[in-house]
């Protein structure tokens, strides 16, 4: 293999990793910035209304919470749902916007299998019917990975549908000069 060709089956892959690393620390320094926002804020509202201003682990645990959240659904349910839209779409030659539904349903199996480990390994409760993991995604994760996916991927799938219709017009205007120029020589 040359390194043309090897070139061309790492790039893409590489990529992909740092716009979905780019992506999810970006996700985690917002979400901690305001979160830093709120956090003041409540404070001032505590101090000027005479509460209570809460523990001092109260900062540090939203902190936490935000990291974990970000690197759990970022890394473990959005960037491997956007993988497995990547590799169907390069293995069955379709355009990058066809792997939307392929994200989601496999973002929903993959949420789907980490809440049943969640409450196989970790909990004592029994787990829920489908429908109620289902509705849940539906309702907390479908929006947020519409929005990550048309971030990460969507320069891309524009830039490729752009390269797909310059393609198709050039294809088509060759296909209507051969056929012009066929009908001139038949006519000779």
């Amino acid at each position: 293999m040359t390194f043309a060709k090897e070139m061309k089956i790492i790039l893409p892959s590489l990529t992909f990793i740092a716009r979905h690393l780019l992506v999810v620390s970006f996700a985690i320094l917002v979400g901690c910035v305001l979160w830093t926002i709120a956090y003041i804020l409540l404070l001032v509202v505590a101090v000027i209304w005479n509460q209570g201003v809460g523990g001092p682990l109260a900062y540090p645990a939203g902190i936490i919470a935000i990291l974990g959240a970000s690197i759990v659904v970022g890394w473990g349910i959005f960037t491997p749902a956007s993988a497995i839209g990547a590799v169907f779409c390069g293995v069955f030659q379709l355009p990058r916007l066809a792997a939307i539904p392929v994200v989601f349903m496999s973002a929903l199996v993959i949420s789907y299998l980490m809440y049943w480990a969640f409450i196989a390994n970790l909990t004592t409760h029994s787990m829920p019917s489908t429908w109620a993991v289902v509705k849940h995604f539906l309702i907390f994760l479908s929006a947020p990975l519409g929005v990550y996916w048309w971030v990460t991927e969507g320069p891309g799938v524009l830039f490729d549908s752009l390269r797909r219709w310059i393609r198709h017009r050039r294809n088509n205007k060759q296909e209507s000069e051969q056929v012009g120029t066929g009908d001139a020589e038949e006519a000779v």
